[in-house]
C-alpha cells in the first residue's frame, strides 16, 4: 500500500493561502466519499487570528457508527498551521500533521468505498490555518495557532476514541534524530508507560528498520501553560481524555524549524501514514493494545492517579 497520490493531492489542497475548512470538506466530496464518512468544520476564532478546525468519522464495518462495538480509534493531527502567511510564502514544515491526518481519512474512505474498510470507526481531527504564527523556541523557531491550544485540544479528543495517534511535525529538537518517523511512549492519565510492543512490531513491518522513540519527559507531559521546556505539543491531547495516547512524530536528521517552507518529505509522510492505517486495522479489530491492562492496574493500585498533580494552573 502506498499513500503517494493521496499524499500528492493533499499537499496540493493544503498548499493554498485560501485554503480552509469548507475547501477540505468539498474535497472529500468531490472524490465521492461522502456515504462512508461525516465530515464536521468549526472555524475558532482568537485574539490573533482564526484556523478551521476539522473531524472526520470514517465509519467502520463494525464501528459505534453502524451500530457495532468494535473500538474506535483517533488520529488527531497537531500543529500550529499550515502556513505563515504573509511572512512566509507556501506549505511550512509544522503541516506534517494535518497532512498525515488528512491523508489518512482519505485513504480510510477510499478503502471503504471499494468495500475493504476497517472493523472499527476512525475519528481523524486536525485544523487547518495558512497563516498561523512563528514562536521562539529553542533550538529553532515553531509555528503557533492563532487561536489558544487548549480550545483546539477540547475539540481535537472526543470521548468516542478508545485509543489515539497524535501527528506531529518534531524536527525543531536535538533530542529524537532520524529519517522519517519517531513514536512516543504510551501516556495515559499523565503516565508514561512503556512502548507498545505491538506498535513496535508495526513501525518494523513498515520501514523495514528499527524503532525511533521519542524520549518523552515529564515536562512535556504538563500542559503547554506550564511555562517550562516542552519538545512540542505531541502528547498534550492526554490531557483531555481517559484513552491511551502514543504520538507519531516525523523527524530529521537535522534541526529543521516549524516555520520554514520546502522542508515537506513525502517519504516520512508516507511511512507515518502507512504506519497509522495498519495500527487502525489492528486496534479497531482488537488485535493491537497500546498498553498492558494488567500492568495498568498494578501501577493504580499501588501508586495511584496522577492527573490531578500534573494539570495543575490549567486554564478552565
Amino acid at each position: 500500500m502506498s499513500f503517494t497520490r493521496h499524499l500528492i493531492e493533499i499537499i496540493d489542497l493544503l498548499d493554498n493561502p485560501n485554503v480552509g475548512g469548507d475547501k477540505v470538506r468539498k474535497f472529500f466530496i468531490s472524490k465521492g466519499l461522502e456515504k462512508y464518512l461525516d465530515f464536521y468544520v468549526e472555524r475558532i476564532n482568537g485574539e490573533k487570528g482564526f484556523t478551521d478546525f476539522i473531524k472526520i468519522v470514517i465509519h467502520g464495518a463494525r464501528g459505534k457508527t453502524n451500530g457495532g462495538s468494535a473500538p474506535t480509534l483517533g488520529v488527531i493531527g497537531r500543529l500550529g498551521g499550515v502556513g505563515a502567511r504573509p511572512l512566509i510564502k507556501g506549505l511550512v514544515s509544522d503541516a506534517d500533521g494535518a497532512i498525515v491526518a488528512l491523508a489518512v481519512a482519505y485513504k480510510l474512505a477510499e478503502s471503504a468505498s471499494r468495500g475493504e474498510g476497517v472493523d472499527g470507526d476512525v475519528i481523524v481531527t486536525t485544523n487547518v490555518c495558512p497563516s498561523a504564527i512563528i514562536t521562539p523556541h529553542r533550538p529553532a523557531p515553531m509555528m503557533s495557532s492563532p487561536v489558544s491550544i487548549f480550545e483546539l485540544l477540547k475539540r481535537e479528543v472526543d470521548p468516542q476514541m478508545d485509543a489515539i495517534l497524535s501527528v506531529d511535525a518534531t524536527k525543531a529538537n536535538l533530542v529524537v534524530k532520524g529519517s522519517g518517523f519517531a513514536i512516543t511512549p504510551t501516556i495515559k492519565d499523565g503516565w508514561i508507560l512503556r512502548v507498545s510492543d505491538d506498535l513496535i512490531n508495526i513501525y518494523m513491518w513498515v520501514t523495514g528498520r528499527m524503532p525511533v522513540i521519542v524520549p518523552i519527559t515529564m515536562q512535556d507531559i504538563t500542559p503547554f501553560s506550564t511555562p517550562v521546556y516542552h519538545i512540542n505539543s505531541i502528547v498534550q491531547p492526554w490531557i483531555y481524555t481517559h484513552a491511551p495516547v502514543v504520538g507519531v512524530a516525523t523527524v530529521t536528521e537535522t534541526v529543521v524549524p516549524g516555520s520554514v517552507s520546502g522542508a515537506t518529505n513525502i517519504i516520512s509522510l508516507d511511512e507515518a501514514s502507512r504506519f497509522i492505517v495498519e495500527v487502525a486495522k489492528g486496534f479497531t479489530a482488537g488485535n493491537v493494545k497500546f498498553y498492558d491492562e494488567k500492568e495498568w492496574d498494578t501501577i493504580m493500585r499501588i501508586h495511584g492517579e496522577v492527573r490531578q498533580i500534573l494539570t495543575r494552573g490549567m486554564p478552565d
